[in-house]
């Protein structure tokens, strides 16, 4: 299954973020990780939108959230079919791991 997950760096390290201006994702598949970097980090408006036709077109399967996404972004992952995870509390990549 691919998974992405929103991060603040592009290493393993990382803490997990905010969903639409989350400057990377981590893209997990099979036990590998890359980092790719977020198209809505920087947007003046839309950054969830963005950010979620991103995951839709990189295949991603489920996406791993500290807290919920907005409601624009959280409508586009549902209509995609992708599976939205809240796990409150949670703080950094390895944690996923």
């Amino acid at each position: 299954m691919k998974i992405a997950v929103p991060v603040t760096e592009d290493k393993r390290e990382t803490e997990v973020t905010e969903f639409g201006r989350a400057p990377f994702f981590a893209i997990i598949e099979e036990n590998n990780v890359r980092f790719v970097k977020n198209p809505g980090s920087e947007a003046s408006s839309g950054a969830g939108v963005k950010a979620s036709q991103f995951i839709i077109n990189e295949g991603v399967e489920k996406v791993i959230l500290k807290k919920p996404a907005g409601p624009h972004a959280s409508s586009a992952l549902e209509q995609a079919g992708i599976k939205v995870e809240i796990r409150e509390g949670l703080k950094t990549l390895n944690e996923i791991f």
